[in-house]
C-alpha cells in the first residue's frame, strides 16, 4: 500500500503533468528506443512517428496521478491496457525497463534532482501500478493458455480463404496450422497479429477484431488498407493485403474487454466503416444464443454502397432473424438514410431508450454517436464502444 506522503506528492504533480505530460512522455520513448531498439518490435511505430503513443501514455499518467487515492476509479482502464498488453506479449521484465527511463524523462524534463521526492514518490507508484498490471496480465495469459484450444505466445495460423469486402477491405479466414482446435473468444475481442513487413528490421504487432461468431476452428479478420493523409500509410494493413491464401500469420490468443455486459438486455449495434467487426460478431454470438433476435436494432453507417461491407451477410440474416437492419450512407443513394445519423433520425429508429448500445468506427463518428444518443435520453452506463488505436475513450 502506497503512503499518505506519496499518494500526497503524485496527486499534487497532477496540474504539471497536465501541462508537460507529454514532453515527458515524448522524452520517455526517446531514452527507451535508444537504449532497447528492442522493443519495437512490440510497439506500434506508426502511432510513435504520430506523436498519437506519447499523447495516449501522458494521458494515462495524468489519470493516474488524479485518481491515486481511488483507484478503483481506474479499474476499467486498467483491465482495457493489460488486454491490449497480453496481445502484445508485454512481459514482467519490460516493467522495470519502462520505470527506468520514464522517471529519468520526469526528472530531466523537470529538473529534478534523481532523490527529489517527488521522483521517489513516483518511483513508488509506478512500482504499485507495474504489480497490478503484471499480475492482471498473467491472469489473462494463464486464462488463454488453459482453455480448451488455448495457447500462450505465438501460434502459426494459416490463411484458408480471403474475400474481397470492397473499398479495400479483405477478410482473412485462419486455421491453425497444427491442425488442432483454437480457443473460442467472446464477441468483441481481437487478436495481436504478429507480421515482419518487408524490408523491416524488427516484427509489428497490430489488433484486429474477430468479425464472425465464436467458434473453435476458423478465425475471421476484416482489415482495410490503411492510409493516411501527411503519414505513412499501414504498414501492418497493406502488407496483409498482399497475402494470399496458404500464406502464414503469428497470432496471439484473443484478448479483450469490448463484450457484451448484459446478454439479456435488447441490444442495439452502432457500426461506423471497419469498426463493424467487433459487432458483427456480437450480433452473430446473440443470433446463436438467443434465435429470437426480433427486439435487436443492427446499423451500419458507410461512405457509400461500394463501402458497404457485410451487405448480403446482414441482408441475409435480417431476412432470417426479423431483426432491425437500417443502413445509411455518407454519399449515394440505396441506403435507409443519405448523410449523418442526425438526433432526430437516431430519436426515430431507438424507440426504446432502455437498451444497451455498443457502437465502433473512426473516434469522430464514435464521438457524434456518443453525444447524439445522450442527447436523446441515453445514459452513460448504456453506452459502451472501443476505440481503435493507443486512446481509450473518446475525449481529445
Amino acid at each position: 500500500m502506497l503512503s499518505e506522503k506519496t499518494l500526497e506528492i503524485v496527486k499534487s504533480t497532477a496540474p504539471i503533468l497536465a501541462k508537460e505530460g507529454e514532453a515527458i512522455t515524448t522524452l520517455f520513448y526517446q531514452k527507451l528506443f535508444a537504449n532497447h531498439p528492442e522493443l519495437k518490435n512490440i510497439f506500434n511505430m506508426a502511432n510513435q512517428s504520430k506523436g498519437e503513443q506519447a499523447r495516449a501514455l501522458a494521458d494515462s499518467i495524468f489519470q493516474y496521478a488524479v485518481h491515486i487515492d481511488k483507484l478503483e476509479a481506474l479499474g476499467d482502464a486498467v483491465t482495457r491496457i493489460a488486454h491490449k498488453h497480453a496481445s502484445l506479449q508485454v512481459a514482467p521484465e519490460h516493467y522495470p525497463i519502462v520505470g527506468r527511463f520514464l522517471l529519468e524523462a520526469i526528472q530531466e524534463h523537470l529538473s529534478l534532482a534523481f532523490d527529489d521526492p517527488v521522483i521517489t514518490a513516483w518511483a513508488e507508484a509506478y512500482g504499485a501500478l507495474a504489480a497490478i498490471f503484471v499480475n492482471t496480465e498473467e491472469a489473462i495469459y494463464q486464462e488463454n493458455e488453459t482453455k480448451f484450444g488455448g495457447w500462450r505466445g505465438d501460434r502459426e495460423f494459416v490463411i484458408s480463404e480471403i474475400k474481397e469486402e470492397g473499398g479495400g477491405i479483405k477478410s482473412f479466414y485462419l486455421n491453425a496450422k497444427d491442425g488442432q482446435p483454437i480457443a473460442t473468444f467472446k464477441p468483441g475481442q481481437y487478436v495481436g497479429v504478429k507480421v515482419l513487413p518487408r524490408g523491416s528490421e524488427f516484427t509489428a504487432i497490430r489488433q484486429y477484431s474477430l468479425s464472425n461468431a465464436p467458434n473453435n476452428h476458423t478465425y475471421r479478420i476484416t482489415v482495410r488498407a490503411e492510409t493516411h493523409v501527411g503519414n505513412p500509410d499501414g504498414v501492418v494493413s497493406h502488407f496483409l493485403q498482399l497475402l494470399m491464401v496458404g500464406d502464414t500469420l503469428l497470432l496471439q490468443a484473443p484478448t479483450g474487454d469490448f463484450v457484451i455486459k448484459h446478454p439479456k438486455n435488447d441490444l442495439v449495434f452502432i457500426a461506423g466503416g471497419v469498426g463493424i467487426t467487433p459487432l458483427i460478431s456480437m450480433l452473430l454470438a446473440k443470433i446463436e444464443q438467443e434465435k429470437d433476435v426480433s427486439n435487436m436494432t443492427f446499423i451500419q453507417c458507410c461512405r457509400d454502397k461500394n463501402h458497404h461491407i457485410f451487405a448480403e451477410e446482414l441482408k441475409a440474416l435480417q431476412s432470417e432473424y426479423g431483426f432491425h437492419y437500417l443502413v445509411s450512407y455518407e454519399q449515394g443513394s440505396g441506403a435507409d438514410v443519405e448523410g449523418c445519423l442526425t438526433r432526430e433520425i437516431l430519436n426515430q429508429w431507438l424507440e426504446n431508450k432502455q437498451t444497451e448500445v455498443y457502437f465502433c468506427g473512426p473516434k469522430p463518428f464514435m464521438a457524434a454517436i456518443n453525444h447524439t444518443l445522450q442527447a436523446i435520453g441515453f445514459k452513460e452506463n448504456q453506452l459502451h464502444y472501443e476505440v481503435f488505436g493507443p486512446t481509450l475513450t473518446l475525449a481529445e
